[in-house]
């Protein structure tokens, strides 16, 4: 996913903003390097539009140069503006679900390593055909109808966990294991699935039974993908998909997902759990 017009043409004003104030506040780079703790190579990358700093960077940069409220104000917008992208679903699905999902595909082809919590429904990556099939059909927003190419793309998305260059780290909750959209037979496919990719080398899924202290509230699921260049998480919510790249947040979210993960089962305790939910699903409880 590449930046948005909108946050480039952010980006593009803050950094000249922020070079404004420094040259008014009579600071050269390396001084007010020297006065926020960084490294004045970073100064020039955010004076050149090359980096996006943290919504916390650019307000201590402000203050810094002594701007006034109006000018402290406007930064924050800026560096919101630049580092938030809220899509709406019409926007994201306009070109049909299954060129989403090729979107979706490039993103995790940068991605070193992919931290995954869901608390309602099994990822995509880990997902069958037919529960797959269930969730893109609700998610057709776009009346375009195009669920079954879209199903194959994402299917083709998974030939990523076959690609030991990247570490996947999924966590969800026993709750999501429960979800189906109408027919229940999706279950136990589903199950055995999860059991299946659960032992590639690259792999590890766990599982957060409802019995268990989550640690924090698991108000929404997320993905975060950490790349060489920008690491960033998706949040999809009802209406909207949020991207957001603000290194604060990000760290945010690192820590949620550390959080769930730890309260998780261990790796060989989810294996049992799962097999233990098969037979339930199967003998009908």
């Amino acid at each position: 996913m590449s930046e948005s017009p909108r946050q480039h043409a952010a980006r593009a004003e803050l950094a000249r903003l922020l070079r404004s104030l420094r040259l008014d506040s009579g600071r050269s780079g390396e001084q007010l390097a020297a006065a926020l703790g960084w490294s004045q190579s970073k100064i020039s990358k955010i004076e050149r539009g090359r980096t996006r700093p943290s919504r916390g960077d650019a307000e201590s940069w402000a203050r810094t140069c002594g701007a006034d409220t109006a000018a402290l104000s406007r930064v924050a917008e800026l560096a919101e503006a630049a580092l938030v992208e809220a899509r709406h679903w019409r926007a994201s699905h306009r070109g049909g679900l299954a060129r989403r999902q090729r979107e979706v595909a490039a993103i995790e082809e940068r991605a070193t390593l992919l931290r995954s919590f869901q608390p309602t429904l099994v990822p995509g990556l880990l997902q069958t055909a037919a529960y797959a099939r269930q969730v893109l059909t609700l998610a057709d927003v776009s009346g375009r109808g195009d669920v079954a190419a879209a199903v194959a793309e994402r299917l083709r998305r998974q030939e990523a966990l076959y690609r030991e260059r990247t570490d996947f780290a999924f966590t969800l909750t026993e709750a999501a294991l429960w979800w189906h959209a109408e027919d229940r037979s999706v279950l136990l496919p589903q199950i055995d699935r999860l059991l299946s990719v659960a032992t590639l080398p690259n792999v590890t899924v766990r599982v957060l039974p409802l019995t268990t202290p989550s640690g924090a509230v698991p108000s929404h699921g997320f993905l975060l993908y950490e790349e060489d260049e920008e690491p960033r998480v998706i949040v999809e919510t009802h209406t909207r998909e949020l991207v957001l790249t603000d290194p604060d947040e990000v760290a945010a979210y690192r820590t949620l997902h550390g959080r769930f993960t730890e309260r998780a089962l261990p790796v060989e305790d989810t294996r049992d759990f799962l097999l233990a939910l098969r037979q339930r699903i199967g003998g009908g409880d």
